[in-house]
């Protein structure tokens, strides 16, 4: 038996791993090329890399019709750190909290010359490694054992996990006493799918935080009041588009064009709403907001039939948590990276 298991190799898990300390293991999807198996599918539209990122294509065991949204399956090593700002805002994140991360991560405060980036918001920081790039996961876990979680389940109290090993494709069932999963938001709807927790004929719900892009100069005050702005630099937005996870010395020679684009987040929310129907999730939305829905890559607080998946797990076994965009209500909009932590900390704090 595992006595404490974080599943995944994405931020949050690499944040739990954190906290944890030693006495944890990590399971999570190592293997570079692409993951198949006889009840998976082929889903493009989840698709998301960028020119200079690693590739990797969306596979799982649900459908997707999708018009108006865009969700996101980066299944990979890293997750979503691996193409991400890494923008985390500290003012909720107390000293107890940060010293967990000595030697580890450093938070950058934005400015033109280190981040190429500007906030409206103080409290806004770039996390980074030692080394200056943007930091990735992989950065920090660093003893993964290769495995891809396929269903767990709970039986005579005792908690149990099966994993595919991508190498051999021998199936493994494991008992643990405490299980943190770590994993990105659609593939935690194929696992609660495999598992029998998410069944046809519920209705799925995400809430985000209105988001969209505007073109300014770096020479324009920073707006105020309802929205939350980060402002990159030309030179530095070019390189969050084509995956660059650092302020590259080839692209500071275009910081002569004072350019600048705008990400903006409202403080309206947005909800979304999917109905699983034959193993396909098709879209139930009324508002013409929804077309933008995914924009921020920030949905969270996910909802099955109306109640929260953390009421729902801890039903399942109170030793059973969920750590990532999907277990969290974003308080303010922005960065999310801090509420994760935040909930992470909350979860293992005791353990």
């Amino acid at each position: 038996m595992i006595k404490n298991l974080v599943v995944g190799s994405g931020f949050s898990a690499a944040i739990t791993k954190i906290f944890l300390g030693k006495n944890s293991r990590v399971i999570g999807f190592k293997k570079k090329d692409l993951f198949r198996n006889q009840n998976s599918f082929r889903r493009k539209s989840l698709d998301i890399n960028k020119l200079f990122s690693k590739k990797t294509i969306s596979y799982g065991s649900l459908k997707f019709e999708l018009n108006k949204g865009k969700l996101h399956d980066r299944l990979i090593s890293g997750g979503n750190s691996t193409i991400w700002g890494g923008h985390v805002n500290l003012k909720k994140l107390t000293k107890q909290i940060m010293s967990f991360f000595e030697k580890k991560i450093k938070f950058i405060k934005l400015n033109y010359d280190r981040t190429g980036t500007i906030a409206n918001d103080e409290n806004i920081h770039q996390l980074q490694t030692y080394s200056g790039s943007i930091l990735n996961s992989n950065n920090i876990l660093k003893k993964i054992e290769d495995g891809y979680i396929l269903n767990f389940f709970v039986k005579k109290k005792k908690i149990y996990i099966k994993l595919i090993n991508q190498k051999n494709n021998k199936i493994k069932q494991i008992q643990v006493n405490k299980l943190f999963l770590c994993i990105g938001t659609i593939q935690f709807l194929d696992l609660l799918y495999r598992s029998q927790i998410l069944k046809n004929g519920d209705f799925v719900e995400y809430s985000e935080y209105y988001h969209k892009y505007k073109i300014s100069t770096i020479y324009s005050k920073l707006p105020k009041g309802n929205v939350t702005v980060i402002r990159y630099k030309l030179s530095r937005a070019i390189g969050h588009f084509l995956g660059i996870q650092y302020f590259s010395k080839f692209l500071r020679l275009l910081n002569f064009i004072p350019l600048s684009i705008d990400q903006c987040f409202y403080k309206k929310k947005l909800n979304y709403r999917l109905l699983l129907k034959n193993g396909e999730f098709i879209e139930k939305n009324d508002s013409r907001f929804c077309d933008n829905f995914g924009q921020s890559i920030h949905y969270c607080n996910l909802r099955i039939n109306r109640i929260s998946i953390n009421q729902i797990m801890k039903k399942i076994h109170p030793n059973i948590y969920g750590i990532g965009m999907s277990f969290i209500d974003q308080e303010i909009p922005g960065p999310i990276s801090n509420d994760i932590i935040l909930d992470s900390h909350k979860k293992t704090i005791n353990i």
